[in-house]
């Protein structure tokens, strides 16, 4: 039997899924996982990063990404990740503020979120810089 990947879309799919776990080998691992973020949000997240580079130009679009990255994705995988929060709270959290947030750059987080992580992700920055005055509204990107 080799790897398979089943969207469970409709009954027939859930079946076929149920078949496999019943006729796999012994040992074999079923996972679940949610579905993957959509495009639009992959690419609004970055179109978020320049419009704050252009309203707050003391730092780029790649700057806003680390600070977005360390203060609103990091807690929302800290709450729902048991794994991510040992290891960050192993690797990273000891850092300094600086250090974190060059880590940023290369520590993955919205990398490793689903759909609706990466939606709660959108919504708290909104949430923090639209108060601010800065217009981050892109209707297609949490869709």
């Amino acid at each position: 039997m080799e790897r398979k990947v089943i969207p469970l879309t409709n009954p027939r799919a859930r079946e076929y899924a149920a078949k496999l776990a019943a006729t796999a080998p012994e040992g074999w691992i079923a996972r679940f996982s949610p579905p993957n973020r959509t495009g639009a949000q992959n690419a609004g997240t970055h179109v978020i990063y320049e419009m704050m580079a252009q309203a707050m130009p003391h730092d780029d679009a790649a700057g806003w990404k680390r600070y977005c990255k360390l203060h609103f994705g990091v807690g929302i995988l800290r709450a729902e990740d048991d794994h991510f929060r040992e290891v960050y709270d192993q690797s990273i959290k000891p850092l300094p503020y600086e250090t974190k947030l060059a880590m940023m750059a290369y520590w993955p987080v919205t990398s490793i979120m689903d759909r609706g992580q990466i939606a709660r992700y959108i919504d708290a920055i909104r949430a923090d810089f639209e108060p601010r005055g800065i217009d981050l509204s892109l209707s297609e990107v949490t869709a």
